[in-house]
């Protein structure tokens, strides 16, 4: 097993950039990936939580209202279940959109670079 010293030496030795470079380094340049991602997903996931736990509570609220028709045998009950589908559909849809559009194409360059920095290019 390594001692920490030298797991640390090869840390820096691996994440050193060129002289001058102002560019992030590749343990940088993830983080900044990762907090792009989250800021996404989180706020992705408060809107539909919200969405999910405020229809709960009015169905839980208001279960006489849940009965009234809509239109046929269609009442505001069975809606609220489609609304659920909806927005489940909605989200899976939206993120998959968002990644290949934004996220996606980042994470194909950030690997790249990984790679070339493993081979020893400098290439960022």
């Amino acid at each position: 097993m390594q001692s920490m010293e030298s797991i640390n030496a090869e840390f820096e030795r691996q994440n050193v950039t060129k002289v001058g470079s102002s560019s992030p380094s590749l343990v940088e340049r993830t983080q900044m990936l990762s907090r792009f991602r989250n800021r996404f997903v989180w706020s992705l996931l408060y809107a539909s939580l919200g969405i999910y736990f405020g229809l709960l509570i009015v169905v839980l609220e208001f279960p006489d209202v849940m009965s009234l028709s809509v239109y046929g045998e269609l009442n505001l009950g069975l809606l609220a279940v489609v609304v659920q589908f909806v927005l489940v559909t909605a989200t899976f849809w939206g993120y998959c959109s968002w990644a290949e559009r934004a996220y996606d194409p980042k994470a194909s360059d950030l690997l790249r670079n990984a790679f070339a920095q493993s081979n020893g290019d400098r290439h960022e």
